[in-house]
């Protein structure tokens, strides 16, 4: 961070309104004494002075608007970043024709909660000369911003007047998420165990040793791992390598939350963040996972090498107010679709009565549904009801606060 406030605090200038208005005052002033004076006595030089005094701000005005408008003008900006890393707007100039040029200011596009950078650059234009200038920045949250050149801004020679040419040279920039850790989240080790105990071990490579988990009454005493059993005063047993894990459907709600910007930013770029976590914690443990956005496109990944893919959708999923599939509709079409158990996690901002009783009677039946609670600041009534009975039932939920250090 340092690097970018550095930079910010050398080019981020501003032409400063007053002066703009103390250059009128004084230019009147002369114009007025001068023409007072002429008035007075009489004389030529005086009156040539005040044609001059008038004419001069016309022609100024007149050459700084061709000036303005001969500007040549280019920008480079990435397609797509990763959040919190720093990247750069470049910006190209040419003043192509021989005119006098002060300086000239670019105002930028940029969302003053999302992305870190100087709204304006002023920079210097000589004649015939490119000039190129960087301005670095940093989108803090995933999601999809407009950036670029919004207008150019110079003054006039004589600085009365300041003249504003709108370029629009807006980019969309796409800022992708980071991959976080989930090894030690709470829902993580239950969800192993649920499908580590599911293992077909006919399809299991004695070989090789996967993982080491808690003992479970249906094991079989020839899984124990009696080493470990002794050191660590517990049972435990071996999981092997195999192909026959259930998949695990995670199931993202992309409706948009009824709330300030600001709080739908942070809790969106959450919600992706951990979905993604969760699928390349599943996809490194051979557990093959659906991911179920609300968009309605489902990507399928059978190892890590498919995480890329689903890491793609995630990065730039939509919320919207009206999605195509709720985590309900989801969740249903799952458990028509298997013809055995399913593992699923719902992440989602809101619960309803519905949901709750698909939830239910999925668990009733065998599955195993884990939720992942996002709570706004301000929570529906009816939503903090139905996480409360979920977390007094035999459910797997965890609910994550807007400001709760999850990864630190």
């Amino acid at each position: 961070m340092s690097r970018l406030k550095s930079k910010f605090r050398i080019n981020k200038k501003s032409q400063d309104p007053m002066a703009l208005g103390l250059n009128r005052a004084r230019y009147f002033v002369v114009w007025v004494l001068v023409g007072g004076a002429a008035w007075l006595y009489g004389e030529r030089m005086l009156y040539v002075s005040l044609a001059v005094l008038t004419a001069l701000p016309i022609l100024s005005y007149i050459i700084a608007t061709i000036g303005i408008m001969s500007l040549k003008l280019s920008q480079h900006l990435p397609e797509t970043v990763i959040k919190e890393e720093y990247e750069d707007l470049v910006v190209n100039i040419i003043n192509p024709i021989k005119l006098p040029f002060g300086s000239v200011r670019f105002v930028f596009y940029g969302d003053d909660f999302a992305v870190v950078m100087q709204d304006s650059l002023i920079t210097n234009v000589g004649s015939f000369k490119p000039v190129t200038q960087t301005i670095p920045f940093q989108i803090n949250y995933r999601g999809e911003y407009e950036l670029g050149i919004k207008s150019v801004q110079i003054m006039d020679l004589t600085g009365l007047f300041k003249l504003t040419r709108h370029i629009n040279f807006s980019e969309n920039v796409v800022a992708l998420p980071k991959i976080v850790d989930m090894t030690n989240f709470p829902i993580t080790s239950n969800l192993l165990t649920q499908a580590q105990s599911r293992y077909d071990i006919r399809d299991e490579d004695y070989a090789t040793i996967s993982d080491i988990r808690p003992y479970l009454p249906t094991d079989s005493i020839k899984r124990v791992h009696w080493k470990l059993t002794a050191k660590r005063n517990e049972w435990l047993v071996k999981n092997f390598q195999s192909n026959a894990l259930h998949q695990v459907s995670i199931i993202v709600d992309s409706k948009r939350m009824d709330t300030n910007y600001k709080e739908q930013i942070i809790i969106e770029d959450r919600v992706i963040e951990m979905s993604l976590g969760l699928a390349d914690f599943c996809l490194k443990r051979g557990m093959p996972v659906e991911y179920c956005p609300g968009e309605g496109h489902k990507v399928m990944g059978h190892n890590s090498g498919d995480f890329e893919t689903i890491y793609q959708t995630a990065g730039r999923l939509r919320f919207e107010d009206d999605p195509t599939l709720s985590p309900y509709s989801i969740l249903s079409q799952a458990l028509n679709d298997t013809t055995g158990y399913i593992n699923a996690i719902v992440m989602t901002s809101r619960l309803d009565a519905n949901l709750y009783e698909r939830i239910m009677n999925a668990l009733n039946n065998g599955h195993y549904v884990a939720v992942v609670y996002f709570a706004p600041r301000l929570p529906d009534n009816e939503t903090e009801k139905i996480y409360k009975l979920l977390e007094e039932g035999i459910v797997t939920c965890y609910k994550v606060l807007e400001d709760e250090e999850l990864f630190a």
